[in-house]
């Protein structure tokens, strides 16, 4: 069994509920949405990419020596059999958590408790809302996160709409997309709206390195 390999890389945790601290990283090749704000274009339409097997893989996330590991893309769990078994296999090793990145389209294909999901809700401004899979919400646990990424007033209104109507298990996050919106006017939001269980975020990352930098 293989995966289709964008990065391996160590850095810190850019965004949600591990922001700031070491992690290592792997991204996958691929996604089947094209989100209008994406940073990430370098991991689909034929960018470079390497088939590594499970152990190869392995090998890099044993080297890096973090025992937190995100698992990112592109969207990952197009390749959730490979991604799966990977998890079990480093699993069985040492006591590894996982953090699993995905759009929002697909459902969770492993529960288990040192594995949590952080899902982005796309709204109106990515241009791919109606690709949304709602099931997921069914499917999220007390460990996962929810993140909406807005770049627009009418953005905010869809992460208050949604979080009214499906009261979400999992933790909110709230960002800004990059240069878009002013993460200003996210705060005055919250506080109008009284939603007092939503957080504002910020990915670290983009003002450490340079925001289009890679690899980390």
């Amino acid at each position: 069994m293989t995966l289709n390999v964008v990065e391996l890389f160590s850095s810190i945790e850019g965004e949600g509920s591990r922001q700031g601290f070491p992690c290592s990283f792997l991204r996958l090749y691929d996604c089947n949405i094209r989100c209008s704000y994406c940073d990430t274009t370098y991991s689909y339409d034929g960018a470079p990419h390497e088939s590594m097997t499970l152990e190869e893989v392995a090998h890099a996330l044993r080297q890096m020596g973090h025992r937190y590991i995100t698992i990112t893309g592109g969207e990952p769990l197009l390749q959730a059999p490979a991604v799966v078994a990977l998890i079990k296999m480093l699993s069985a090793e040492g006591s590894y958590e996982f953090n699993i990145e995905t759009n929002g389209t697909l459902l969770p294909p492993l529960i288990t408790d040192n594995v949590f999901y952080t899902y982005d809700y796309k709204c109106p401004s990515s241009l791919v809302e109606d690709m949304m899979n709602l099931d997921v919400f069914q499917h999220m646990t007390s460990r996962d996160v929810l993140k909406f990424v807005v770049g627009s007033i009418d953005d905010l209104y869809t992460m208050r709409d949604i979080i009214a109507t499906y009261h979400p298990i999992a933790s909110v996050f709230v960002s800004p997309v990059f240069g878009a919106i002013e993460p200003k006017t996210i705060v005055e939001f919250l506080l109008e709206h009284k939603l007092d269980d939503v957080k504002v975020q910020l990915q670290i990352h983009k003002f450490i390195w340079d925001p289009s930098a890679t690899g980390v």
